[in-house]
């Protein structure tokens, strides 16, 4: 059986970084964001039949201050894997959009259109991103089968997870909205990472309440 996989955006950030490209930099949480990953907190079941066994993120602070609050309400350890971490932006940290030099900016135009090959100069693809993420979740859902994790991670993490999940191209992936604190539910069976005829199927996106299906709501349709 598929392990259920509660995956979690980090919750808003600084606003010093709202206007900013900061990828897997390590950017710091605005009062609003902690108090979003307070609330995400809550939304992870803690009863027995579907609490997480686990609780991951990324490492980065934005992540692994939500982590810690679900770990502390679930009662169990939080682990940091930094393949989690979001996309690499290369030489793009820091900069704003609007202030990228002609030649960079239509590099970043056609890094949005075209996102699944296209990288910003010493940074990543999100072909490059699921390369690191999906064995992860793979490794997780060895790990736990038939059981729930929680991971606290990024956008385009979450973006990736879900357009292997649909089985679309990740050029699709910026028109998947998840807003910070939002939840998106997979079943993910182990194995997906390499056979594609396993990938995980789409419990719930941008969910309040995550779907508490047990045996029969991820069974034999998968098939």
């Amino acid at each position: 059986m598929p392990t259920r996989v509660y995956l979690l955006r980090h919750g808003e950030v600084e606003a010093k970084w709202r206007r900013r490209i900061y990828g897997s930099h390590d950017v710091a949480l605005s009062e609003r964001g902690r108090d979003e990953a307070r609330v995400a907190a809550r939304r992870v079941p803690r009863d027995e039949a579907h609490r997480p066994r686990a609780v991951i993120s990324s490492g980065l602070a934005r992540a692994v201050f939500g982590a810690e609050r679900i770990a502390e309400r679930c009662g169990i350890p939080h682990a940091t894997e930094p393949d989690l971490r979001e996309i690499d932006r290369g030489e793009w940290v820091g900069c704003e959009p609007e202030s990228l030099p002609s030649a960079e900016a239509a590099l970043l135009r056609a890094w949005f259109q075209r996102p699944g090959r296209t990288r910003a100069p010493g940074g990543e693809s999100l072909h490059d991103l699921d390369a690191r993420v999906a064995p992860v979740l793979d490794a997780l859902a060895k790990a736990h089968a038939d059981a729930s994790v929680c991971v606290v991670a990024h956008l385009w993490v979450i973006r990736t997870a879900v357009c292997r999940a649909l089985a679309i191209d990740l050029d699709l992936a910026p028109r998947i909205e998840v807003r910070t604190g939002g939840m998106v539910v997979l079943d993910w069976p182990a194995g997906a990472a390499e056979r594609a005829r396993l990938r995980p199927t789409l419990a719930g996106l941008g969910t309040d309440r995550p779907p508490l299906g047990g045996a029969w709501f991820r069974g034999p349709h998968r098939g």
